[in-house]
């Protein structure tokens, strides 16, 4: 089991430009990674970089 499923989580809803959400599946079905893992992956980069700075 990978950290990302290793931890409990929580559901929230964001609104976010179609296009962005088109890019972000297709990126996804690429990866053959789930959609909440690809934006899990994302999010932790951002915050990781945002607190090192």
């Amino acid at each position: 089991m990978s950290d990302v499923e290793a931890v409990p989580k929580v559901q929230f809803n964001v609104y976010l430009p179609p296009g962005l959400v088109r890019r972000i599946k297709h990126l996804a079905v690429d990866e053959g990674a789930s959609l909440s893992a690809l934006v899990e992956r994302a999010l932790t980069a951002y915050a990781d970089a945002e607190e090192a700075s």
